[in-house]
């Protein structure tokens, strides 16, 4: 986002994701003298788990090797919304990261089975500090659609076929 006058943008770049459609749709606005264009972006959907990646061998590792736990925290309520939590604790050892001294780092995590979705998140590393990422002024009312579209006088094209087109353009042959 570039600032032009009186600290408003003068263009914005605008993301919308659809969990739904699975779709990805973006477009600039304020922008003078150019097509209005949406580009959208049909996301694969993921029906089963991603392949696990390969672990490398512990024995071939010769660096100590990190301590994982994982506790359950039972159910909390957030935004109206019936969780349950789990933190994952990693203790690094001595020496595993050039460090001189154990690293103790957690990752907790609140979900609500009846959405589907992850409400909380909290990552807690002493060498980085603490980050969380929480849901806020959660509604189970459906969206407007029209949040999932491109303002009025757009022309919405697929991103993949835009692509291919330039690429024509750029390169007749």
């Amino acid at each position: 986002m570039a600032n032009g006058r009186n600290g408003e943008p003068d263009q914005v770049m605008v993301f919308v994701m659809d969990p739904v459609a699975h779709t990805l749709t973006t477009w600039l606005s304020n922008v003078p003298n150019q097509p209005k264009v949406a580009s959208l972006i049909k996301m694969p959907v993921q029906k089963e788990a991603p392949p696990a990646r390969a672990e490398r061998n512990p024995a071939e590792d010769r660096r100590p090797q990190p301590i994982i736990t994982t506790e359950d925290l039972g159910t909390k309520t957030i935004q109206g919304l019936e969780t349950t939590g789990k933190r994952t604790t990693t203790i690094v050892p001595v020496g595993r990261s050039g460090n001189s001294a154990p690293i103790t780092k957690t990752y907790e995590v609140w979900t609500s089975a009846d959405m589907g979705l992850v409400v909380k998140q909290t990552w807690n590393d002493p060498r980085f500090g603490e980050r969380t990422v929480e849901l806020k002024d959660f509604s189970r009312v459906d969206p407007d659609p029209a949040l999932f579209r491109p303002p009025a006088g757009y022309e919405v094209k697929n991103a993949v076929e835009s692509l291919k087109e330039l690429e024509q353009k750029l390169d007749p042959e």
